[in-house]
């Protein structure tokens, strides 16, 4: 399966990485620091295994949520399952995440080995 980590944070990027090294959940794993590049490799990739994808909400330029916006409303790519890993504590943004099907999981920052062996056993990841 492949991963794709999201977030304009270097060092989460990295410990994000690290974590889903760790855990086994993939070794597949490719991280953007903003949302848009995300959307841009997917737009070019041709999809063939799973792609799961830990997304920030926060983030200059295209938000999270525009970026759920965006996969949401195509077709193609309906088969993502998105985790959210953020730093918000607004409880909205959690409400907020139920409006996508996508969107399996929510996670306060930062990611943890535990989080990620959660996700493969929860969904056979």
């Amino acid at each position: 399966m492949q991963v794709l980590i999201v977030d304009d944070n270097e060092g989460v990027l990295f410990l994000h990485e690290l974590m889903v090294e760790e855990s086994g959940l993939s070794d597949n794993i490719m991280t953007f620091s903003s949302a848009e590049a995300a959307i841009s490799y997917l737009n070019r990739s041709t999809i063939q295994e799973p792609v799961f994808v830990f997304l920030d909400i926060n983030m200059p330029g295209m938000s999270g949520w525009d970026f759920m916006n965006q996969i949401s409303n195509d077709d193609y790519f309906k088969s993502l399952k998105v985790a959210i890993v953020t730093s918000s504590i607004n409880k909205s943004d959690k409400t907020k995440s139920k409006n996508y099907s996508q969107i399996i999981n929510f996670f306060e920052k930062p990611l943890s080995l535990e989080d990620c062996e959660r996700l493969k056993i929860e969904f056979s990841l």
